[in-house]
């Protein structure tokens, strides 16, 4: 924030964390951060200031307690990790993730995950919705990809997902 700019200090203890009431609180701060726009610096819990590039994306730190972390992806070793904990998947179902990730914002038909995913057409399109539905329940996460009815499948729009560049 230029230090031209206005700025506002807010100081929120929740006194019962994990309580439904904490929650509340917490889904409530993310829309004001995210309402505060792009480059809102936000600190919780002592943490070092977050700058939220987009309102999309909420901040670390306070995005943990509301939902899972940061899903990294780093392509060399395959290696996919939330918050520092290694998460296992099948070749397959990392392939997936990997395409979504690559791809966001973009609805898939079966047909064409089964062609760019799986490298052929002649598995049953049913394949595409077991391999969704056990990736959602390894990253625990049933929202991160989101089912476009009649169409197929896309990485949701408020996914938290890095792919780590190769160096």
């Amino acid at each position: 924030m230029p230090d031209d700019a206005r700025s506002v200090t807010v100081t929120v203890t929740i006194g019962v964390g994990g309580s439904p009431e904490g929650e509340r609180v917490l889904a409530a701060l993310h829309d004001l951060v995210a309402a505060a726009g792009p480059r809102a610096d936000v600190v919780v819990d002592g943490v070092e200031p977050v700058v939220v590039e987009s309102s999309a994306v909420a901040p670390v730190g306070l995005a943990a307690r509301t939902r899972p972390g940061v899903l990294r992806l780093d392509p060399r070793p395959r290696a996919v990790s939330r918050d520092g904990a290694a998460l296992e998947l099948s070749r397959l179902e990392y392939d997936l993730l990997l395409f979504f990730a690559r791809n966001p914002q973009q609805v898939f038909s079966r047909s064409q995950l089964l062609a760019q995913v799986w490298g052929h057409t002649h598995t049953t399109a049913r394949t595409v919705d077991v391999h969704v539905s056990r990736l959602r329940t390894k990253l625990g996460d049933a929202d991160l990809i989101t089912t476009v009815y009649g169409v197929g499948y896309r990485l949701a729009d408020e996914a938290r997902v890095q792919v780590i560049a190769a160096e």
